[in-house]
């Protein structure tokens, strides 16, 4: 079992973890490995699925509210519990028709005890079997469950979101404790200044940890220090010429640029202050917006600009952002690579903007927002339909995803979708972030989503 993460189903007897269990390995093509469990009380299978990022055993537990405690009980409750803090994510099943004490009770459990409190859970509300049950999961809220699911097992009813949001908690084990705390793209045309930037940043550490040659021929991956984390700049330096076939430099900087985007983190688009925003660099803007990825505008051979005008970098500013107006909710700052001007700063502000992105928003806390939302704002179609956000949840990082669902998303005009957005970035402090809503109907709760719905990607 070791290097693949382990998913295990828990909660009280008859809320439906076996159901759960079975619904989800009934949805393989094969399930290609049978574990043994680590007693006869846990059942334990090999899920390999493309619906997941990564192979995990997925474990169904034996109800843990076993009453008449005699030595076989109490042992393998004690089982149970023990390999539920080997777990690295717990999927705790409720009944939406039938909340008990022990529910409270195994809530509080996984909040006190010292190994499971730092294991991601996600609650599992089973039985919801209509929108109108979906939209009454206040007591859950109630009972302080942070991630919130509602699904119904039998018929595997809201499964898509449950896909997702197991992806979403998993680990991540593509990492190891030797990776960088975070990989930086420095990208932009040849001659903006990259390769100095690149060695102000080394310099921030008298030696450099190592240069390896990454996964392009022309990529070197450079690490150093910084405010005691290890950080990996991604160069992208290399090509200098045409090919012998006569193909542009542009185009193996396009490539090399695609490449290293894939692979960072964080992305510093880099601009000659005296050129300003060229085709190339909207280009590559439209390709980072694309993939999601965090970003800083960074307009670099500031020093060659005139500055006797207190407002020169306010009209600049404005400038680039009535150009591209998305510009104006994305980091924009000024530097000189060669002169080391803001360039400490840009690096705390890279990193912040990382730090921002690795952000996971609680269902819990979104659904917070969302009630302060309905009790503030009341707002109806001429049709006299109400638009209803049933509930929203985080479904990926990279790009900062939200999922909303709704009663129609035809109710949901541009305006609405850009006060979700403002909102939930000032409430959040993703400021910076681009930020994309989802919203999906409840026709779509399926396994399979009805592609024919509308949606309203934002």
């Amino acid at each position: 079992m070791k290097g693949l993460p382990i998913v295990t189903i828990v909660g009280r007897q008859n809320v439906g973890k076996s159901t759960l269990f079975n619904a989800l390995l009934r949805a393989q093509s094969a399930i290609t490995q049978n574990s043994p469990g680590v007693t006869r009380d846990v059942l334990q299978k090999l899920v390999e699925r493309s619906e997941f990022k990564s192979s995990f055993y997925l474990c169904d537990t034996p109800g843990l509210d076993i009453e008449n405690l005699d030595e076989i009980n109490t042992e393998i409750l004690e089982i149970s519990f023990e390999h539920l803090r080997r777990s690295d994510l717990i999927i705790h099943v409720l009944d939406h028709k039938d909340l008990r004490p022990y529910d409270h009770k195994l809530v509080a459990i996984f909040k006190k005890d010292e190994v499971l409190k730092e294991i991601p859970v996600l609650s599992v509300i089973n039985k919801v079997d209509s929108d109108v049950d979906e939209y009454d999961l206040e007591p859950f809220y109630q009972l302080g469950l942070n991630e919130i699911v509602p699904i119904a097992a039998q018929g595997r009813r809201n499964f898509a979101l449950l896909y997702d949001k197991i992806n979403f908690l998993l680990p991540n084990s593509s990492k190891t404790p030797e990776s960088p705390y975070c990989r930086i793209a420095i990208i932009g045309k040849p001659n903006s200044g990259k390769s100095s930037l690149l060695n102000t940043f080394l310099g921030f550490k008298r030696a450099v940890v190592s240069e390896v040659p990454g996964t392009t021929r022309d990529s070197v991956h450079s690490q150093f220090m910084f405010q005691e984390k290890k950080i990996e700049i991604i160069d992208t330096a290399g090509i200098r010429r045409k090919s012998k076939s006569g193909e542009s430099l542009e185009f193996y900087s396009y490539k090399r640029t695609l490449f290293a985007l894939g692979e960072a983190d964080v992305v510093i688009l880099l601009l000659d202050a005296t050129k300003g925003l060229g085709e190339f660099d909207k280009k590559i803007f439209g390709e980072i917006q694309e993939l999601g990825k965090p970003m800083i505008l960074a307009v670099n051979k500031w020093d060659a600009i005139s500055e006797k005008e207190s407002n020169s970098w306010k009209a600049y500013k404005e400038k680039l952002e009535s150009r591209l107006p998305i510009l104006k909710e994305r980091p924009i700052t000024s530097l000189s690579a060669t002169e080391k001007l803001r360039t400490h700063k840009l690096l705390e502000l890279t990193i912040e903007l990382f730090e921002k992105s690795q952000k996971k928003l609680t269902t819990r806390a979104l659904n917070d927002w969302l009630t302060n939302w309905r009790g503030k704002n009341k707002v109806q179609k001429a049709s006299g339909r109400p638009p209803k956000v049933y509930y929203a949840t985080q479904v990926s990082q990279v790009p900062f995803k939200l999922l909303f669902f709704v009663n129609d998303s035809k109710l949901f005009p541009s305006n609405i979708l850009a006060f979700f957005r403002k909102s939930i970035v000032s409430e959040f402090g993703l400021e910076g972030l681009s930020l994309e809503i989802e919203l999906r109907n409840r026709n779509e709760t399926k396994e399979g989503r009805d592609d024919t719905s509308p949606r309203n990607p934002s």
